[in-house]
């Protein structure tokens, strides 16, 4: 018997009424539907230092972040959009974890305030597709404001391409196994 799929789902948002975060937790829910083992890390949940480009992947919650990477067999990561590019949050959780993201399975979800910055999860895929050879979905989910219910939950269009996006990362992951 093989093991089960690992996804590690990551929300990198530190805005306690984050979007983001609900995106990954409705991306959760779905995944384990799919039948894959889901690690959630929410780094509200995680002090993590600053990357200094010296100790900082040394600290022991950096550890702890670099092992749930490495055990991945597929990442979703979730963030919101500030000033056009993904948060601080996002990048530095990706400099503290490192080489554990080579030849990762990657995909991105992300919630902005308006519709022009729809192309700025395009610096991180190039930086995890060229730095550590990761293989990242060609699509990827980008609510806005518009795209969310009065209550705050996605609408049905969104939804359905978050899904989308979820069992395309399920699918590939498994392939490239």
């Amino acid at each position: 018997m093989s093991t089960p799929l690992r996804i590690l789902v990551v929300s990198t948002s530190l805005n306690s009424n984050s979007k983001s975060r609900s995106i990954a937790s409705v991306a959760k829910d779905h995944l384990e539907t799919l039948g894959a083992v889901v690690d959630w890390v929410d780094l509200q949940d995680h002090a993590l230092p600053f990357c200094d480009g010296q100790d900082s992947n040394k600290d022991p919650v950096a550890l702890e972040m670099r092992k749930k990477v490495e055990e991945a067999d597929g990442i979703l990561m979730t963030a919101p959009v500030y000033n056009y590019d993904l948060n601080a949050a996002s990048k530095n959780f990706i400099e503290l974890t490192g080489r554990a993201w080579t030849g990762k399975i990657v995909a991105l979800a992300v919630s902005a305030g308006g519709q022009r910055s729809g192309m700025s999860p395009l610096g991180m895929m190039n930086s995890l597709m060229l730095d550590f050879r990761c293989i990242v979905l060609p699509r990827f989910v980008y609510a806005s404001r518009g795209d969310y219910t009065e209550d705050g939950q996605l609408k049905e269009t969104p939804l359905e391409r978050l899904h989308e996006l979820t069992t395309e990362l399920v699918r590939v992951s498994t392939a490239l196994r």
